[in-house]
């Protein structure tokens, strides 16, 4: 009879997603990971297989607690106007550098630049979540106040290109930006897209 797991995946998954997070896949060791999640070298390859698998766990994890949430704050309802929605999302990026001095970026953008070129699994994993963000800003740019009659290839470039932008303040905040020249070139930006 097998035993049971004497850990809590979800907790252990958790705190190697915080150390690829902070440290990239390259600069993440095994040690720094069996330290973080709190179990020993044996459990780690049982339930994960190895630190490529562990990483591609963590890149699922980093969808379940940060891209979704983004998702449904840009598709949400209880907000009508889907320009407040985006100008909302855009201030969490100002908020986790003033509140907290997170300047660790967006693990998926980090994902993007340093595993998904050479990485099939993880491009594709990285573009899924992409395009749920473009989705997400669609949903939101349909439900402006004042629409202003666009058709939807306009609005799905309009969503793309929104994505590029908060992808960029998250790439700002990575690289060591004052929360004031980040939150400049937010309303700048949102300015220009008339939100």
């Amino acid at each position: 009879m097998a035993r049971p797991r004497e850990f809590d995946v979800e907790v252990a998954l958790n705190n190697a997603l915080q150390v690829f997070w902070t440290k990239g896949y390259e600069g993440t060791g095994i040690s720094d990971l069996l330290e973080a999640m709190q179990i020993a070298r044996g459990s780690l390859y049982k339930a994960f297989g190895d630190k490529r698998n562990l990483y591609l766990s963590a890149l699922k994890q980093y969808e379940k607690n940060c891209i979704e949430p983004a998702v449904q704050l840009l598709r949400g309802k209880e907000i009508s106007d889907g320009g407040q929605r985006i100008r909302m999302l855009f201030e969490t990026i100002i908020l986790a550098v003033e509140d907290d001095n997170d300047r660790r970026g967006c693990f998926l953008c980090n994902t993007a630049v340093d595993q998904a070129p050479h990485d099939p699994d993880v491009r594709k994993a990285c573009q899924y979540m992409m395009g749920k963000m473009v989705q997400g800003f669609y949903c939101a740019l349909k439900d402006l106040e004042d629409p202003e009659g666009q058709d939807e290839e306009v609005l799905e470039t309009r969503a793309m290109s929104l994505n590029v932008a908060y992808n960029g303040l998250r790439i700002m905040a990575k690289t060591g930006y004052l929360s004031s020249d980040i939150r400049k070139t937010s309303e700048r930006t949102l300015t220009e897209f008339g939100l």
